[in-house]
């Protein structure tokens, strides 16, 4: 999981690919899916291309179960000059000593105190 964000951060996708399985699965938080390194590997020099850049991406936390692991993140990317800000989890499936999926969901609306 580690080195598959690092790999975001460098904006490297030799680094990204070889977390994944061969038929991997990525579901982002606002819907795109990718099946397969080929794809995802389409996806993300294409975005590196066009470009985008992840200009934080920090695990705020980690919880790994036997074949699966959940992590919350605060993530800022750039995108057409347009800066973007999450916070979400990943969940992520592993098949031996990669990523076999990875789906992410991210919250919609700022925390706030509801009794002040």
């Amino acid at each position: 999981v580690e080195d598959y964000v690092e790999g975001w951060r460098n904006n490297d996708p030799d680094k990204i690919e070889c977390t994944l399985t061969p038929d991997c699965i990525v579901i982002e938080s606002h819907g795109p899916t990718y099946l397969g390194t080929a794809i995802i590997r389409q996806w993300v020099e294409s975005w590196f291309a066009e470009g985008s850049r992840i200009d934080r991406w920090v695990i705020t936390s980690f919880h790994y179960l036997d074949d699966a692991a959940v992590f919350e993140w605060d993530f800022v990317c750039t995108v057409d000059e347009k800066e973007y800000q999450l916070q979400g989890i990943s969940i992520i499936e592993f098949d031996t000593d990669r990523i076999a999926a990875l789906r992410e969901y991210r919250r919609t609306e700022i925390s706030y105190d509801w009794s002040a």
